[in-house]
C-alpha cells in the first residue's frame, strides 16, 4: 500500500443508526478492514487503516505488563478500539456507542484528515478546538519548530 496523505475536513451527520458515511476522499484508505479508536488525547474518534494499527500495536507491545500508568495507557487504548471495521456498500460505517458516548459525538460531526489516519469529531467540539488553535498558531509554531526541526 503506498503512503497515506488522508487531508482536508468534512461536516456529516450521523443517522438514525449511529452510521456515518465516509467521505469519499477517505474511502480508498478504508476500503480494507479498519480499527475505529480513541485518537490520542481521546477527544475524538480515529479511524486507522489496518497500516497504522499495526504500527500502533507495536508501539503499545513496548510497553512493560509491569508498568502500572504504562498498562493502564494500554487498557484505555485497547479497550475502546474496535478492530475489522469495514464500510457498507454505501460507505456507511457503524459507530461504536460507547466510543460516541465518550466522544460526545450525537448527530453533527466532521472527519478531518490526519495524514495516515482520520479522526472523527463532534461539531462543536471541534469548532472550539480549532478556534483555540488558531488563536496560539505562533506558539504553536514555535513548539513544531523547537521539538521537530533543531
Amino acid at each position: 500500500m503506498a503512503a497515506l496523505d488522508l487531508n482536508g475536513n468534512y461536516s456529516h451527520a450521523l443517522d438514525q443508526k449511529g452510521r456515518i458515511t465516509i467521505p469519499s476522499a477517505f474511502r480508498e484508505a478504508f476500503s480494507e478492514p479498519f480499527t475505529i479508536g480513541f485518537n490520542n488525547d481521546f477527544s475524538a474518534m480515529a479511524f486507522y487503516p489496518a497500516e497504522k494499527w499495526v504500527k500502533k500495536c507495536a508501539e503499545l507491545e513496548k510497553i512493560n505488563e509491569s508498568d502500572v500508568s504504562g498498562m493502564n495507557y494500554v487498557r484505555l487504548i485497547r479497550s475502546f478500539s474496535f478492530a475489522n471495521q469495514t464500510a457498507d456498500s454505501q460507505g456507511r460505517v457503524l459507530l461504536p456507542a460507547s466510543l460516541r458516548q465518550q466522544t460526545g459525538i450525537e448527530k453533527a460531526v466532521v472527519l478531518v484528515g490526519m495524514g495516515s489516519y482520520i479522526e472523527l469529531w463532534d461539531e462543536a467540539r471541534f469548532s472550539d478546538r480549532f478556534d483555540s488553535a488558531r488563536a496560539s498558531v505562533s506558539e504553536l509554531m514555535d513548539h513544531v519548530l523547537n521539538a521537530y526541526y533543531k
